[in-house]
């Protein structure tokens, strides 16, 4: 089943166009990755599809509905969070915001109490329940926000940017958490974060915008397999230089008594490499480096400078 349905979407402000003609299916319960450099377009396209902002053009279907903000029910199966945007009381305490919550998505208070208890105990939240939003840090408040958003257990669920200034351990946390979540499959979640670890994670299938363009979308392993396919294996030689030459390697660099190796795993395995190593010379310790989401979008855009976790 699909919830979530776009057709040649496009938007413009100020004589930029900021999607260009964007088409995309995501599925029920599926976890998807939304990525790309500042100003790709990442934040407008969540806006479009939470009927946050009309398009200029294009067809585009949410939880079923064609005008998602015209329908009370669709609205309440769909939370849109994000770093930027607020939906906690500035005037009430956490606590009553989460109150107002139960009331506004008509939540049974039983099943409340019990849901609010547990997100209280994973997001660490119990020391701000009767504090305001402005007493909070960020973190605090970006913490207090996804158990406000969680607890009305969304079908659909739109994360921009959520864990921005949430300390290092809450974080690990929040993401296996959400890890969890994934494995259950009980909502259907679009992810957009810079810290490219998270997405990882925490998505089965990326899709990378670049200047308001889709420029891949598929499964993580699968873009790192086409833009980034080489491995590295660093080696310290105890004795003996062996020869390289009549390896398919990518590049091999000789350092003293350390060689560094990059291959691509289509074309020779690792033993294969190590095998031979051996047979040249003695091998000290060794250290083997996968490619990964965020080497891969580097690549992708020439070395421009991401955010790491």
């Amino acid at each position: 089943m699909l919830l979530i349905v776009l057709k040649d979407v496009s938007k413009t402000f100020k004589n930029k166009n900021v999607l260009k003609n964007i088409s995309l299916h995501v599925a029920k319960k599926e976890h998807v990755g939304l990525i790309g450099l500042n100003g790709a377009g990442k934040t407008t396209l969540l806006n479009v599809i939470a009927g946050v902002i009309k398009p200029d053009a294009g067809f585009i279907r949410t939880g079923g509905k064609e005008s998602i903000i015209e329908d009370h029910q669709s609205l309440r199966e769909l939370i849109y969070l994000s770093g930027t945007r607020s939906q906690l009381w500035e005037e009430l305490t956490v606590k009553a915001s989460f109150h107002n919550c139960m009331s506004m998505y008509q939540i049974d208070p039983k099943v409340f109490a019990q849901r609010l208890e547990q997100l209280q105990e994973i997001f660490e939240i119990g020391a701000f329940m009767d504090l305001r939003p402005g007493n909070l840090s960020l973190g605090e408040r970006m913490r207090c926000e996804l158990v406000y958003a969680l607890l009305a257990e969304p079908l659909i669920l739109l994360l921009d940017e959520v864990l921005i200034g949430v300390d290092v351990s809450i974080k690990h946390k929040i993401i296996q958490f959400f890890e969890a979540d994934g494995k259950e499959k009980q909502a259907t979640i679009i992810y957009t974060s810079n810290h490219l670890a998270e997405v990882e994670k925490l998505c089965d299938r990326v899709i990378l915008l670049h200047e308001g363009e889709i420029i891949f979308d598929g499964k993580a392993e699968r873009m790192i397999c086409e833009f980034s396919p080489y491995y590295r294996m660093e080696i310290r030689i105890a004795e003996g230089l062996p020869d390289l030459e009549d390896l398919p390697l990518e590049k091999y660099r000789i350092d003293s008594d350390r060689i560094t190796i990059d291959y691509d795993k289509q074309k020779i395995e690792t033993t294969q490499i190590l095998k031979h190593l051996m047979k040249k010379s003695k091998i000290g310790d060794i250290r083997l480096y996968e490619p990964d989401l965020e080497g891969t979008i580097k690549k992708i855009y020439g070395g421009r400078e991401w955010k790491t976790s």
